[in-house]
């Protein structure tokens, strides 16, 4: 059942992200489209992709620091063929880039999988906050200009959610309430019944050592090395976004605090659980480029749409992409011999 649960799953993303790549990219003049491409400053792509890379090396790094109170120390290459097989599995099943990241440094370094689950909870957490921060940052930077937009995003995507919470709150909050006390009474008193068999054992080894994984942040003993890095991460993505501008007639006037707003824009983008972020990402960064007036045209001749927000949107999303196929590449071949290696000295 849980096979069939996840490839049910990925053909359902799969099918969300071929409608969104379907309803963006339908009425595009694809010849123009690629014209515009073809045009644009490819110096300034490089950097990008400079930064795209030095974000996966940083985030490499930083894996490394959180691992180490853990009593783990594995190379920087083994962090880094992780770190960079995780985002291309995440291209084709969203959400398993994190557990196949885990099965990697598993394999290389013989570290519980369960720990190294707990500390891809931890970078998740922070990777929220962070984004959640800059979300606040850009709204109240200019909030006539982006605050609209992210009072849109939210309220059209969680509007239904909340009208039904709101009109049936009354019962379902003490609901709730009861049922979150009665599974926690229930749990307690079965793992306490019996604590002495090996599945019980098994599972409550597990959540401790992902415990231990997640509790490594209050443990380090580099924090400010692993704050720089995080920093660093962020500048990256930031400076990915931000470089692009340059390399786009339309956009090449658009401000530092812009670049900021379309990093969280696309970040939200890239958060969605679809493959690679293809269809949500170029969906909601041709949106917010038409705050900035980057708006659609017909053209007269073919009757088709040009719409430099989406040009640039594939720019960016195809560095990203290129990047991520090259070093998820390169590191599947490096994990193979790595692996094959060990397996070597381990006969003799």
């Amino acid at each position: 059942m849980k096979k069939i649960w996840t490839s049910i799953r990925y053909y359902i993303f799969l099918l969300v992200g071929i409608l969104l790549l379907y309803y963006v990219f339908k009425d595009v003049d694809f010849n123009r489209m690629w014209q515009e491409i073809k045009g644009a400053d490819f110096k300034w792509i490089g950097a990008s992709f400079l930064c795209g890379l030095f974000a996966l090396i940083s985030r490499a790094m930083r894996w490394q620091i959180i691992l180490s109170p853990l009593g783990y120390n594995p190379s920087f290459m083994h962090c880094f063929y992780g770190v960079n097989i995780g985002y291309i599995a995440n291209v084709g099943f969203p959400r398993m880039g994190e557990i196949i990241r885990c099965t990697i440094l598993n394999r290389t370094d013989n570290i519980p999988v369960s720990k190294l689950i707990g500390t891809i909870i931890l970078e998740r957490v922070i990777d929220v906050i962070i984004l959640l921060s800059l979300i606040l940052t850009v709204i109240f930077a200019e909030f006539d200009h982006f605050g609209k937009f992210f009072i849109d995003f939210f309220s059209l995507k969680f509007a239904p959610l909340y009208h039904r919470i709101v009109s049936f709150g009354w019962v379902v909050y003490p609901v709730l309430l009861v049922l979150m006390f009665l599974v926690f009474f229930v749990l307690r008193s079965l793992f306490r019944k019996f604590q002495h068999t090996a599945i019980i054992q098994k599972i409550g080894k597990f959540f401790l050592e992902i415990g231990d994984g997640f509790s490594t942040l209050f443990k380090m003993r580099k924090r400010g090395l692993f704050i720089f890095h995080t920093a660093f991460i962020w500048l990256n993505y930031f400076a990915m976004t931000w470089l692009c501008f340059f390399a786009y007639a339309p956009t090449k006037a658009l401000k530092a605090i812009d670049g900021l707003f379309m990093t969280v824009v696309g970040g939200l983008g890239m958060s969605a659980p679809v493959q690679g972020g293809f269809g949500a990402y170029h969906f909601l960064v041709e949106k917010a480029l038409m705050l900035f007036n980057i708006l659609p045209s017909i053209d007269p001749l073919t009757g088709k749409e040009f719409r430099p927000g989406l040009v640039y949107a594939t720019i960016v999303h195809s560095t990203q992409f290129v990047l991520i196929i090259i070093a998820g590449t390169a590191s599947l071949i490096a994990f193979y011999f790595v692996k094959k290696g060990n397996n070597e000295t381990q006969q003799l």
